[in-house]
């Protein structure tokens, strides 16, 4: 059975470059070609958590595309 993307969401519009969020019913894929990673669920909701509670904050970044 192929897995079907609930949602997703690029994390740099303006550019190809920058990694993609996609949710699938158990799990998370976030990354682009060569620098991927897999959250189940559970680990996606604590991440969630943790930003929504102040626990974690926003970086500098340098990438250069313009996003931050």
């Amino acid at each position: 059975m192929e897995k079907k993307i609930v949602r997703s969401y690029v994390l740099c519009p303006d550019c190809t470059e920058c990694p993609t969020v996609d949710i699938y019913e158990e799990a998370v894929h976030i990354g682009e070609e060569g620098n991927q990673v897999w959250l189940k669920k559970e680990e996606w909701n604590r991440l969630v958590e943790a930003i929504q509670e102040g626990k974690l904050e926003a970086v500098q970044c340098d990438c250069g595309c313009g996003c931050q």
